[in-house]
């Protein structure tokens, strides 16, 4: 059955057809349990595990509500034991032994989960007895033990796959107790993600959610109309006065230059502007980009700033904006990035660009945009997908504040600006941080990828994690579960990865475990069609949320509202706007549960989760992906 047949649709249709006949009875032989994760080779583990799933209420008895938990002394003495015997072992060394475990042949086991699973327990039994007695010490210590157990589970939490073990304790158990109130008991943290909208009437499905909802996509059609003043006002005005030079067909040409620093993102924003604001009066040059020095190696045509300088009259200077925003990924030198130092370069570059455009399309680093706009006066298309304040001049809290703010304020006054955002929880966070109209969110299509499901590399599926050790460590929890004879193999994809749109297209599907709360890389997959597996949600909370996160940081990183707001947000005072958290911070699990929801990987429907590794490998091979990929592709049209 698993044997590869002759290419083909009809031979693809067979072998699909005689895979479904057995997967359900056949799979369960080739998913294997795994001892490493369980500690089953180990008596005092597998004693332990056993207490403790009969002290833990089932799945469904935990349902979308936490409940308390209660640990019997006798239990938690046992976990005392198991914890003091992990410190005399070494508890931080034992980790490197884990990682050891699971990605190489050698095994000197240590029983990772298990640890976490103690480590928890005695942190409940503490906070339970702080609770009696008011030891104010019991509390903290109790908070210092659920650090450390987080702290095990590895970098972005790289070794954290409890959800594929038996052990009845998960990460969403440690963030549903952090920072625990000391009146309240430690609780199991919710299973089901159902439920937690009822109460908030906005928050609903993608389908249903009311016009002006941030979860309302805003089809491209509707894009045409925002974009109408690239035929009808400034541009036209100069067309009829001669300042615009004739093409040789006697059309008049409109140029314009890309701003940003996330290649897919710039491309995104480039192609709503040639397919969608072109008026018949307009021929649409793009000249080319500035900003872009990030996975050049992938996306090279997008990171020719230098080129784009020269086309834009900018002379065979090296690219001023890449150059002062320095590394993608890394913050600029506070001499380098302050306000002042910033406006003073977009000022010299609009110098440069005077009479070589008409506009131009900036994505990030907001700042870059609205200074850019304000030295050249330029009609604007500006698509927001990372936070306000990210990469902010570096100056902002001491005394910059009140001229960024200003220069949002501006921007937003302007006619000729229009401003969209790609995902719903940046449109929140900027309602929060600024007053004004809650921007539109246009989802992006990624039609720039010319690529369409085709899946030649059928026994191939694609895994997707750019999140530090995360994609060796997934691959590596992936084959402690399959057996041999499994018939799909992985492809691991990186940061570092080169693939092109149409090799991504042909694998099986894809495996996406998400490092942000938005990512291109979904919208790009889905564009194409790409059967999408992603984790279940109480998975997927400590992933989409990190304290290195942008949109998802768990930190203040980009926490700051204009002065002219009160202290709670922009949005106080707006009744269809309240949320019972702010879009910012996500320290505690019921924000993250709460603005999760906001996700597309919530909201889009046909994406395939999965609770666990186990569960994956099934479900690759049981779902009917070609369905999956026919509506998928009927949603794509529908919001187009």
């Amino acid at each position: 059955v698993w044997a590869a047949s002759s290419t083909g649709l009809s031979d693809l249709a067979k072998e699909e057809k005689a895979i479904a006949s057995v997967a359900s009875a056949a799979v369960s032989l080739l998913v294997a349990s795994d001892s490493l994760l369980d500690c089953s080779a180990d008596q005092t583990w597998t004693l332990f595990r056993l207490k403790l799933s009969e002290a833990a209420p089932g799945v469904l008895e935990r349902g979308s509500s936490p409940v308390p938990f209660m640990v019997e002394d006798s239990l938690a003495e046992l976990a005392y034991a198991l914890v003091d015997l992990v410190e005399q072992q070494g508890m931080m060394q034992s980790v490197e032994v884990f990682y050891q475990d699971l990605c190489s042949s050698k095994r000197e086991t240590f029983c990772l989960y298990g640890a976490v699973n103690a480590l928890f327990l005695v942190a409940a039994h503490l906070h339970q007895g702080a609770s009696l007695s008011k030891n104010e010490e019991d509390f903290r210590v109790a908070q210092e033990y659920l650090k450390t157990a987080k702290y095990l589970l590895g970098s972005q939490h790289s070794l954290d796959f409890m959800e594929s073990s038996a052990w009845p304790i998960h990460t969403s158990d440690l963030l549903q107790n952090t920072n625990r109130s000391k009146q309240l008991p430690f609780a199991w943290a919710p299973r089901v993600q159902a439920g937690v909208a009822t109460s908030h009437n906005d928050l609903m499905h993608v389908f249903d959610a009311p016009r002006g909802s941030t979860l309302a996509i805003t089809s491209l059609q509707q894009v045409a109309a925002h974009l109408a003043f690239l035929g009808h006002s400034q541009l036209v005005e100069e067309v009829g006065q001669g300042k615009k030079q004739k093409q040789n067909q006697g059309r008049e040409e409109a140029r314009f230059l890309a701003v940003g620093t996330h290649p897919t993102l710039t491309l995104e924003a480039v192609t709503m502007l040639k397919t969608f604001a072109v008026q018949p009066e307009l021929t649409m040059r793009f000249l080319g980009t500035l900003g872009i020095a990030y996975k050049c190696g992938v996306f090279p045509e997008m990171c020719q700033g230098g080129a784009a300088a020269d086309n834009a009259g900018a002379g065979d200077k090296a690219d001023p904006i890449a150059r002062l925003i320095g590394r993608f990924d890394a913050p600029p030198s506070y001499e380098s990035y302050s306000f002042a130092r910033i406006k003073s370069t977009m000022e010299e570059l609009a110098m440069e660009l005077r009479g070589k455009l008409e506009l131009f399309v900036c994505t990030s680093p907001f700042i870059i945009c609205a200074l850019l706009q304000q030295a050249t006066n330029l009609p604007m298309l500006g698509y927001l997908g990372l936070p306000l304040l990210w990469k902010r001049p570096t100056d902002y809290f001491e005394k910059a504040g009140e001229q960024f703010w200003g220069a949002l304020r501006e921007l937003r006054s302007k006619e000729h600006v229009v401003l969209f955002v790609n995902n719903p929880l940046l449109a929140e966070q900027i309602a929060f941080q600024s007053p004004g109209e809650v921007l539109p969110v246009i989802r992006p299509h990624a039609l720039f990828t010319n690529a369409s499901y085709a899946p030649s590399r059928r026994h191939e599926a694609m895994l997707v994690s750019r999140t530090k050790f995360m994609w060796v460590t997934f691959a590596c929890a992936i084959r402690h579960f399959t057996l041999e004879g499994y018939p799909i193999k992985f492809t691991v994809a990186n940061s570092d990865s080169k693939y092109s749109f149409q090799e991504m297209a042909a694998h099986l599907a894809v495996v996406l475990i998400p490092w942000e709360h938005a990512l291109m890389a979904f919208f790009e997959y889905y564009s194409m069609a790409v059967p999408t597996m992603m984790p279940e949600a109480h998975w997927a909370y400590r992933l989409a949320f990190d304290p290195e996160g942008n949109l998802g940081s768990t930190t203040s990183e980009y926490f700051g509202i204009d002065p002219t707001c009160p202290e709670q947000g922009c949005t106080a005072d707006d009744g269809r706007r309240h949320h019972p958290f702010p879009p910012f911070g996500f320290e505690s699990l019921e924000s993250r549960r709460y603005w999760y929801q906001y996700s597309s990987f919530e909201q889009f429907p046909h994406i395939i989760k999965f609770s666990s590794i186990p569960d994956l490998l099934n479900k690759l091979v049981t779902t009917d992906l070609r369905s999956t990929t026919a509506a998928m592709k009927a949603f794509n049209q529908e919001t187009l």
